[in-house]
């Protein structure tokens, strides 16, 4: 009988390891892995890059600023007409973004193609907020907007400041390429 339970509570333990491992990306395993592929544009930025002026926002402003560590841009462009790489690309990140772990937020569409805004983690704590814009003849954007505890009422009002401040997006220029006219 101490066989039977032994052999049984390994196997309950083996079926649970299998189980909770699985074989798909991560969103961060996605960045990591097309670093270094030349068909990408990434850009991390951390939050002391976007705003010149931190000090003149509000406390309140001051205090949502900090609950962001970083923000991951990834752009991907079509080259030369070939969209079915792009088209890989894109139902990549897509599959990636329909996980349980990803809340879809919002999603549009219009001139400018497709976006889509998922977060990660409860709505008055999120760690990380997704958008996601693609166009089917030019490429996607990705990008993740990660911190601590952030909500995403006080991210709204935070963007609409930001939007009205002066802020820097000389770095940005490179990413925002992949939807100029080609």
């Amino acid at each position: 009988m101490n066989t039977f339970i032994k052999v049984t509570i390994t196997a309950v333990l083996a079926v649970l390891t299998l189980a909770s491992c699985s074989n798909k990306q991560s969103l961060q395993e996605y960045y990591v892995d097309n670093q270094e592929n030349g068909d990408f544009i990434l850009v991390d930025v951390p939050t002391s890059l976007l705003g010149k002026n931190v000090e003149a926002l509000t406390e309140e402003q001051q205090k949502v600023f900090k609950t962001v560590r970083k923000i991951n841009l990834m752009a991907y462009q079509t080259k030369s007409g070939d969209t079915a790489a792009m088209q890989i690309e894109r139902d990549k990140v897509k599959d990636i973004l329909t996980s349980d772990d990803y809340e879809e937020l919002m999603k549009a569409s219009g001139d400018m193609g497709q976006m889509r805004l998922y977060f990660k983690g409860e709505e008055e704590a999120i760690d990380e907020v997704i958008f996601f814009g693609a166009d089917e003849n030019k490429g996607f954007v990705l990008a993740r907007l990660l911190g601590n505890d952030m909500n995403i009422g006080d991210m709204m009002r935070m963007a609409e400041s930001l939007n009205k401040s002066d802020i820097d997006v000389s770095q940005f220029g490179s990413i925002m390429e992949v939807f100029e006219n080609q």
